[in-house]
Order: structure tokens, then sequence, then C-alpha cells
């Protein structure tokens, strides 16, 4: 089942998530019903750009159930490849965004079954040639590489379909395809988006565009509209988010405004003290396992081993086949039984992707919610900066923030994970959250104190993490990143 409202206590109404900034910034949507139940709105922290669309079925900044999120992109890869045919299926490519669409590209994938993935990355690996480069216009982290392992994933002729979370204007897909039209002509692209909002102009632009380059071009998406923003929405989208940070960050139920969860709302406990207890309370009575707990009374993370097969990727960064796919598919029951065993008697679990990690804790998410009775949800950590407001007719709602834990190649600076901590309604509160990063960023950064887990613990009883092992190319260099910190001795030996 979709989420994609929030009901308030009071009336029992259902509120547009996009509610609050169309009132306050006079942003508008036209299109059908099933806009506003595939969307919600949110200012963001970037001088570019005033709103944000804030998608609730893509699994990056609303936790989402894994079916709606796997599933959205499974129905757009099978209509791509009924438009295309199963011979041009076979001789396709799809190309997923980062670090946005990294898994809504490869349920795309899933969904064409006959061709490779390949996803673009901010993260440089070394001794890995670059196959091309493009840029993202509006973002605040512009350079997109492509580094497949096999040079000629890019090179043939078949059909080369492009998933974004998003049609905006179409400059980020232009730019794709001119990039890779240069070195590798192709007479034949589809875009692919959960969304297409652009305006008449841009789509006249890229008709244009597919002329001039001598190629088709289709488009295939879940629901089309348009945004109508006021002249002054930059000036206006600033105002607001300065007015707002000015808040004092607080996650204490009652305490109306910005609740944005920091290391200060962490050191507090957040407001979810009292409702921690009683879910504490709630599982001893349910007779589940105890989570380990350090002196603050807050759960301690635990490690958990997925037994993740070593000849399958952690994702599409350097290509996954359709062969990856198959061994992914028999390994999944398997690791999600390990993480079920450690979960008996929760009934609200969270699944927190990393970043670009998306399509393995997306996979992972979904075969937990078969085994197991809880409600399973999924969402992911982001690098983009987003006002959070603690009102029902906002779409981001909280927002923890913690430092890269990744080692990224544009330096340290803060992450983000939205709509985890439960601000001022206990029933959003996730009494399990399994936080799935890969070997590379499982580093002291994680594991600090202002790190990403000690930011989750105040917001739940119990706290896992699974490691997924970083794929690098056999002929790339050796990436060493610090190794995590060891238990202390006295420490659980589930303890990380």
């Amino acid at each position: 089942m979709t989420t994609t409202a929030e009901e308030t206590k009071e009336t029992g109404a259902v509120v547009w998530t996009g509610e609050w900034v169309a009132q306050r910034l006079g942003v508008s949507l036209s299109g059908g019903p099933e806009l506003s139940r595939l969307l919600g709105l949110a200012l963001r922290r970037n001088p570019k750009r005033a709103h944000l669309l804030v998608s609730n079925i893509l699994g990056k900044h609303v936790p989402q159930r894994p079916e709606a999120v796997h599933g959205a992109g499974l129905g757009l890869g099978r209509r791509v490849r009924e438009l295309l045919g199963d011979q041009d299926a076979a001789r396709a490519v799809v190309l997923g965004y980062a670090e946005t669409a990294t898994g809504l590209g490869h349920s795309v994938a899933d969904g064409l079954a006959l061709a490779p993935y390949l996803h673009s990355t901010r993260r440089p690996v070394e001794g890995v040639a670059q196959a091309g480069g493009f840029e993202e216009e509006h973002s605040h982290a512009t350079s997109h590489l492509l580094l497949p392992e096999d040079p000629s994933l890019l090179a043939g002729d078949g059909p080369l379909v492009l998933v974004d979370d998003e049609f905006s204007t179409g400059r980020t897909v232009l730019n794709t395809i001119k990039a890779l039209h240069a070195r590798f002509p192709r007479e034949r692209y589809v875009v692919v988006a959960l969304v297409d909002m652009r305006s008449e102009a841009d789509r006249n632009h890229l008709d244009k565009f597919a002329a001039d380059l001598g190629a088709r071009v289709d488009l295939i998406s879940l629901a089309a509209g348009g945004v109508q923003l006021p002249a002054d929405v930059l000036e206006r989208g600033q105002a607001l988010v300065a007015a707002h940070l000015d808040t004092a960050p607080t996650g204490v139920p009652g305490v109306s405004g910005t609740v944005a969860a920091s290391a200060e709302g962490a050191a507090s406990g957040g407001g979810s003290t009292s409702g921690g207890a009683a879910a504490r309370a709630g599982a001893a009575a349910s007779g589940s396992t105890a989570a380990a707990v350090g002196p603050t009374n807050r759960p301690l993370p635990e490690r958990i081993d997925l037994g993740w097969p070593v000849s399958v990727p952690d994702g599409g960064r350097h290509g996954f086949t359709p062969e990856h796919r198959a061994l992914l598919e028999a390994a999944l029951p398997g690791m999600a039984a390990r993480v079920a065993d450690r979960l008996a008697g929760a009934r609200r679990v969270l699944v927190l992707g990393n970043e670009e990690l998306m399509y393995a804790p997306l996979r992972l998410a979904g075969a937990l919610d078969d085994a197991t009775p809880a409600e399973v949800c999924f969402s992911t950590t982001t690098r983009s900066p987003v006002l959070a407001v603690d009102d029902p007719g906002y779409a981001i709602r909280t927002r923890l923030t913690f430092p890269a834990h990744d080692r990224p190649a544009d330096g340290p600076g803060e992450r983000y994970a939205y709509n985890v901590a439960p601000g001022t309604d206990p029933q959003r509160r996730f009494d399990a959250i399994v936080a799935v990063t890969d070997s590379h960023g499982d580093t002291p950064e994680l594991h600090g104190p202002d790190g990403l887990l000690a930011q989750l613990t105040p917001h739940t009883d119990r706290l896992l993490l699974a490691v997924v092992p970083s794929y690098t190319p056999a002929y790339a260099l050796p990436q060493t990143p610090e190794p995590a910190p060891q238990p202390t001795p006295d420490a659980t030996q589930r303890q990380v």
C-alpha cells in the first residue's frame, strides 16, 4: 500500500504534503489528481532553486513501503520493454542518475529484464577509466561520472534508456545525451521518469534537440503536469528558509515550527524518550529479544552480516547484468531471514539506504517485508539540503544531520536523513532501523559521536548496521578506507 498524505489528529482530514509550500510560496501544480498522490513540496536550501518536488514513491526523502518503490520502477521498465520489443530491449542499456534515481533506474532495468544497468556516480574509483560525464545544472553537486567495468557497455548502438526521478526542464537529459552521443552515437533514446513536469517550451526544446541530433527520443512517465511559480519565487523561498532556520531546532512534542533533529536534539533525546520507553515496554511484553543499550539507555548499534553474495555488485556504479540480478534474487530470502531473526517483536521497521546505495537496501527491505509481520518501510540518506518543518502539509517533517562518511571526492560535508525522526507525532516512530551502507562508507565518521548511527539511536529501540561489500573492478587499484572502530572488550558481541 502506498502512503502519500498525512492525516491530522484533530480532524482526520487528509492533507496534501505540498499545502504548506503552496500557500506560502505561491507554487501550484497543474495536472491530474495523481500528481498530489505522487508528489509533495518542500523548500530547498539551495540558491539556484527555491522549491523541491518530493516524491512519495522514490524511497529517498519519504519512507515508503518497498513494494511501492520497487513496483513503480518495475512497471515503468515493463512499459519500456513493450515499447522497444524484446529484440531491441536485449540490445539496450539502462542508465540511472545519481544520487536520487540510482534505485529507480535499477528497478526500471528489473522491469526491462533483458538489459544491463549502469548508474552515474559522484564517487571516482581509482584505476577505473571514465566512459563519460555530464553536469546537472540546478543541483548543488553537479559532476556525474560514468565508470562501467566493461568499457564496451555504452559503445553499442542499441537503445539507451535514461532514468531520472523527475523532468523539470529536461536539461540534465540533454546534457547526458549530448555528451554520450558525441562518443557513442545511436538512433534511439528512451527517457523514463516518475513525473514529467516540463513546460511547453522545454518540451519543444527537447523535440528540436532530438531532430537536430537525428535520433528518436521517446518519453515514459507515471504522470505529467506542470509547476507554476511566481516571478519572485527565489527571493520568497530564501526568505522563508532564513526565517525557519532561525527557529531553534527541537524534537520536543508540543513545540511547533521547524523540527530538525540535530546533534543537540539527539543529546536531549529528540523528543522520543517517552515514546521509546513505551515502545521498549511493549516489545518486552511481546517477548522480543531486547536490544543492547548504552549508558544513556539508548540502543547500541548492532552489526549484522547479511551474507551478501561475493559475485554480486552492491549496485550499478560499474554495471549490473541480468545474471547478477538472478544471483541476487536467489540470495535475498536468506539475507532477509538473518535480519528478521534480529528484529523479533518489531512492529514498524525502517531500512535506511545510503546516498547512491539505494537498490541493495530497497531489495533487502522488500524481502524483509515478506519475512516478517512488521510494517517495513524504506528510505535513503542524501546530500541534498532541505528545510524541515514539522507540519502535516509539508513533505519534509524532520531532518537528521551528520557528516559524510564515505570520504567524498569533493570534501567533507553534511548529509541528511529526512522523515526518520518522528517529530511531534509518535505514530511516525520506527521501533527498529536497519542502516545499510557499503564497506567504503564503513568509516570512523559513520561511528563517531556525531555520525549517522549516533543520530539514529535516540529515535528507535533497535538499530542494526548492515554493510554491503563495495564492488570494485578487479583491475582497479584497491580502495582502502580507514577501518571502523572495534568494540570495547566489555561491549556485547553484537555491538558495532
